[in-house]
């Protein structure tokens, strides 16, 4: 229980890196067929981490990384709605196309979604979508009903 709770505030604790550390190493009680214990560390503790072995290898160290983040949206809808473009758009009709691309998107996606196998859009229904044609999305997507299955060779 007590090796249980360590792991679990050691997961809660990190953030992105993930290394080991020299003292977490050979307890033997790790669950791993060699007996070591992994530990998940922030990833500027895993940088330098990793930099101290590389510079004592005399190898090529690594470096933080920058560009990584995660979203702050609960929703989908919100993630493509509200998350900024790669690059800002030059003219309006490209921030107009570029919302226009995500509704198609999130329209797409939430037909492949759907709980309910009946009200999930099927390969070839999908297919029809204009997010995968290209057309122009209207904001609504009637997807045309499914053909029946065609009678099993076993069925009795």
């Amino acid at each position: 229980a007590a090796a249980a709770a360590a792991a679990a505030a050691a997961l809660s604790a990190a953030s992105a890196g993930i290394g080991s550390t020299d003292g977490a190493r050979g307890s033997g009680e790790g669950g791993c067929e060699g007996g070591e214990e992994w530990l998940l560390l922030p990833e500027a503790e895993y940088v330098v981490a990793k930099n101290r072995e590389a510079a004592a290898k005399n190898e090529k160290g690594v470096k933080l990384c920058r560009n990584k983040q995660y979203f702050r949206y609960k929703l989908l809808q919100d993630l493509l709605s509200r998350h900024p473009p790669r690059k800002a758009h030059a003219t309006a009709e490209e921030a107009e196309a570029e919302a226009e691309r995500r509704r198609a998107m999130l329209s797409f996606i939430s037909g492949l979604l759907q709980y309910d196998p009946a009200q999930r859009w099927t390969p070839r229904q999908a297919i029809q979508h204009p997010f995968i044609t290209g057309s122009k999305y209207t904001g609504r997507f009637a997807v045309a009903p499914s053909a029946p299955a065609a009678a099993s060779c076993c069925a009795a």
